[in-house]
């Protein structure tokens, strides 16, 4: 079945992403997997020793999976209140993870049909989660999409999606993909290059114009629509589609070494964390075909 990978370190920023994601389960019939994943401490900070102290370990494990218990509560205790009957209602399972990030989502990953990964935007103040470190890590090492959730953003529909694109032709694919998750909540896609404020190559027009044109030969749709964005810079391109255009979802493909990765690495990442007011959806480059979520 469907699965909405709930990553959470139990602040009430992660709570809120959490009953988030659960409108997203009911939205896209998929169940729910809380999922804590942590790291334990050693007894001497600064000893190279690297076995955990088994009762730090237990201790925590345990702590772990009782606050996922009671997480899991609140988001059943949610659905009893407001759904009606014959309403989907998502089953909620939950695991509690030690060791390397890239180890356990690729655990996951084998073991569960993810469709994506919610995450709250936040920095975590708890040394010994994962969220210590922000949105960025996640998405580094994620083999499938990740939704991005801002602080205490309420839930609405996804009535139109912006998809930023660089023209890759893997994009189609991701294009693919979305255009079923809006076929399936009847949301339109808005599709956006950012182009540079002071460019005028006709080489890069035709480019563009050329990229829409596959666009719509390729994924039959009457919901998809086209836009570029003369901007100084990507993230300045980005905030005004988000503030002008009215759009409910941004999504990006993360790609090392390209147009987003000054988006998704270095200073433009803070940044853009640090102010974002619109979900955001990013899709893994790696083996595109391989991790888009079926809808």
């Amino acid at each position: 079945m469907k699965t909405i990978l709930v990553l959470t370190d139990f602040s009430d920023k992660a709570d809120h992403a959490a009953h988030y994601a659960l409108k997203l389960a009911q939205q896209t019939k998929a169940q729910l997997l809380l999922c804590n994943m942590f790291m334990v401490p050693y007894s001497e900070p600064m000893s190279t020793q690297v076995a955990w102290p088994m009762e730090n370990f237990q201790t925590i494990e345990e702590d772990s999976k009782n606050e996922l218990t009671q997480l899991a509560g609140r988001l059943n205790g949610k659905l009893d209140s407001e759904l009606d009957e014959g309403d989907f209602r998502p089953i909620i399972e939950q695991c509690s993870k030690s060791g390397a990030i890239a180890h356990i989502f690729a655990e996951l990953a084998t073991n569960h049909q993810i469709l994506m990964a919610v995450i709250s935007q936040h920095k975590s103040s708890a040394s010994n989660f994962v969220f210590e470190d922000h949105a960025r890590s996640i998405i580094e090492k994620a083999n499938f999409p990740v939704f991005v959730v801002p602080d205490y953003e309420p839930f609405k529909d996804f009535k139109k999606i912006a998809f930023a694109t660089d023209l890759s032709i893997s994009d189609i694919d991701v294009l693919h993909s979305l255009s079923g998750f809006a076929k399936l909540i009847d949301a339109e896609i808005l599709v956006t290059h950012v182009d540079d404020q002071n460019s005028d190559d006709q080489e890069a027009k035709q480019s563009v114009k050329h990229f829409f044109n596959m666009v719509s030969s390729e994924i039959k749709s009457k919901n998809i629509f086209y836009r570029t964005i003369k901007s100084k810079s990507i993230t300045t391109g980005l905030d005004w589609l988000a503030d002008n255009e009215n759009i409910d979802l941004l999504v990006l493909v993360h790609r090392k070494r390209n147009f987003f990765q000054r988006l998704l690495e270095g200073s433009v990442t803070h940044r853009m964390a640090n102010h974002l007011t619109k979900p955001m959806l990013v899709f893994p480059n790696s083996k595109v075909l391989e991790v888009l979520p079926e809808f």
